[in-house]
């Protein structure tokens, strides 16, 4: 008898500790940092970067690093309603590029159409007789963006870019892009792309590109109450010759520093919309804030990165300007669930998992039983 039930034992832990491994491999989407990895489902992604302000950093409640919240597309966060499972409010932590700078990025699946960037901290809710999920403080020193287009812009959905070069932009772009001088696309010529299948035209993704918040562009969420940051994406040139990373509105670096829209990240300042010349404008000598003119360094500027991950987006709907988040009904547990190796187990594989589990183990209970009978 002892011999059977040891057998019966030793079946049940085989088959599911196979089965834990092959769900393990299949949904794993964070590293053994707890940060954000795409799942093995995932065949094209944007590598987009993201200006975290200083001022939403928390030492009391450990908030340190940017998160990344997305409800529809591959790897999808968690919704309270029910239609994505994957991590749970504030979504996935974002990989850092440079701690010090405050920079961070995401290989963010090419078919997720908005993103929330946030200091991943779960504020909790703020109930409607006054009281708070976790405390006022906690709720208040959690920080997030507005619902962000992040798949592709295309010409008429951006007015910072319909405006650019006395509304040129586009129209230079596509120049760039049908004919043989890619001089002004710079190192961002992957990025554009004539996009046919909505017949949207000219369009650019935000690949290798840099989101920065603008600190007067601010709404107050009418469900959670939540003080919510607008920004825009903008092309990220890297170091100048000074060491301070800068972006600005053109791909071309030295186009855009003859346009007066380079501009420099500084963390200890707050992070502000770049001006919009229509004209070349002065630059000052020593610049200090986001929302300046840089003096073009006499060095080269080194390209955070030359070779983008992406040409064109995958096959997916055009981008969705109205999309609503749920974001702010999402379920408001602290952190994302982890497996022992750091793999994200979303709500259906898990559940799957322990139904397969079950099922097969059950099934190896049965066939050991009627072998030894």
């Amino acid at each position: 008898m002892s011999k059977k039930l040891i057998s019966i034992i030793l079946s049940c832990v085989l088959v599911a500790s196979l089965a834990v491994v092959g769900v393990v491999s299949v949904s794993a989407a964070i590293d053994n940092d707890g940060r954000y990895v795409p799942s093995e489902g995932v065949t094209e992604t944007h590598r987009i970067y993201f200006f975290m302000p200083e001022s939403w950093k928390s030492e009391k409640f450990n908030a340190s690093d940017a998160g990344a919240y997305w409800w529809s597309g591959t790897d999808a966060c968690e919704s309270k309603d029910g239609t994505s499972h994957g991590a749970p409010w504030p979504g996935y932590k974002m990989q850092v590029y440079d701690a010090d700078a405050n920079l961070f990025y995401i290989d963010l699946p090419a078919d997720a159409p908005n993103i929330i960037f946030n200091n991943y901290l779960n504020g909790g809710e703020k109930y409607t007789d006054g009281t708070y999920q976790y405390s006022k403080e906690q709720y208040e020193a959690a920080a997030q963006t507005k619902d962000v287009t992040c798949q592709y812009y295309s010409d008429g959905d951006d007015e910072y870019y319909d405006n650019m070069l006395d509304s040129e932009f586009w129209t230079k772009a596509q120049e760039a892009v049908e004919g043989n001088d890619k001089s002004f696309l710079g190192n961002f010529k992957d990025n554009f792309f004539i996009e046919t299948e909505y017949d949207l035209g000219i369009s650019m993704t935000f690949d290798n590109m840099i989101f920065v918040i603008d600190p007067e562009n601010s709404d107050v969420n009418d469900l959670s109450g939540k003080v919510s940051y607008g920004g825009n994406f903008y092309f990220f040139y890297g170091k100048n010759a000074d060491g301070k990373y800068e972006y600005g509105g053109l791909p071309n670096y030295e186009m855009a520093k003859d346009n007066g829209v380079v501009n420099v990240l500084d963390k200890d300042a707050k992070p502000a919309t770049p001006i919009q010349p229509s004209k070349p404008t002065p630059t000052p000598a020593n610049p200090t804030t986001p929302g300046q003119p840089v003096k073009p360094s006499p060095a080269p500027v080194t390209p955070a990165t030359t070779q983008p991950t992406t040409t064109k987006p995958a096959s997916v709907p055009a981008p969705d300007k109205n999309a609503t988040s749920s974001a702010d009904s999402v379920s408001t547990s602290d952190t994302t669930p982890t497996s022992g190796n750091g793999a994200v187990q979303t709500g259906v594989a898990t559940a799957a998992a322990a139904l397969a589990v079950v099922l097969i183990a059950g099934g190896a209970v049965l066939y050991t039983r009627k072998r030894f009978e």
